[in-house]
């Protein structure tokens, strides 16, 4: 672990867990199993759900737009920022499973780690944590001021929140890509960012205390790009991402008129949209 100078502010990250569960579908066994290691690696923390019932109490236009296009993932990109700057404490995605207690983490105002996944490292993972008004949570929650989910042609903005805090961290601390995911990187004198082997993917013979699962709830099944759009018909190239859930990506006010699969990954979709 790192040795740390003492800080003039002696307050502490407190003990409180938020995860997001948005939407109405039943928590997956994974999660559950994610969940029964909080419990069992921090007992005496608070767990907090933010569900529905939470989100309905707030007012952003990013998050219910979000929230309405159920890309629930995203959703998560706001409350978990939102949940941090308010109360302070960790935030855990439902697929980061605990291996060790965080106490020795308390101290920082700040604290994430590297992740590593398909050969992309990014300076954030699916632990988070600050005391209760942060500047850089506070910095980060704000860029949600004024953003939409939906993109200035109508499409949705589907960049998964790694890009946001990767632009922030380069523009205020100068840190760039290509980054040294096995190294600590000390943001300012109580925010630091931990290697990846701390939080997300564990390595034979070094510290570990969480393991990212990378459920992937932010991929979309299919990407589209459209190839003809006339007269209210498009045409579109589906790309699958992940396991097929025999559900297609229309929008609302599309129509399905023909599929045509070319291999196991690529598609033709002709819809027509309704007026």
């Amino acid at each position: 672990m790192l040795n740390q100078c003492p800080m003039a502010n002696p307050k502490v990250i407190p003990k409180i867990i938020h995860y997001v569960w948005v939407g109405t579908a039943p928590k997956t066994e994974l999660a559950l199993r994610c969940i029964a290691s909080w419990k069992k690696f921090l007992p005496d923390y608070e767990i907090i759900e933010w569900n529905n019932e939470r989100f309905a109490t707030l007012n952003n236009r990013y998050a219910k737009e979000a929230f309405a296009a159920k890309k629930w993932a995203f959703v998560s990109d706001y409350l978990r920022l939102y949940a941090l700057h308010q109360m302070g404490g960790f935030y855990f995605d439902t697929d980061l499973e605990l291996t060790a207690d965080l106490e020795s983490f308390r101290h920082h105002h700040f604290v994430t780690g590297f992740e590593r996944f398909k050969g992309r490292t990014a300076p954030v993972t699916a632990m988070m944590g600050a005391v209760p008004g942060h500047a850089i949570v506070k910095t980060l929650l704000s860029a949600y001021d004024s953003r939409s989910f939906y993109k200035a042609d109508g499409s949705e903005d589907l960049t998964p929140n790694t890009g946001l805090i990767s632009e922030l961290f380069a523009r205020d601390f100068g840190l760039h890509k290509p980054y040294a995911g096995d190294q600590i990187y000390q943001l300012t004198e109580d925010a630091f960012i931990y290697p990846s082997h701390y939080f997300c993917t564990p390595e034979p013979g070094k510290e570990n205390f969480s393991i990212h699962h990378f459920n992937g709830s932010w991929f979309e099944e299919y990407s589209r790009k459209l190839l003809v759009y006339l007269a209210g018909y498009q045409l579109l190239r589906l790309k699958r991402n992940k396991v097929r859930t025999g559900e297609l990506p229309l929008k609302q006010g599309e129509r399905k008129i023909a599929l045509l699969e070319l291999n196991s990954r690529y598609s033709l979709l002709l819809l027509k949209s309704q007026s």
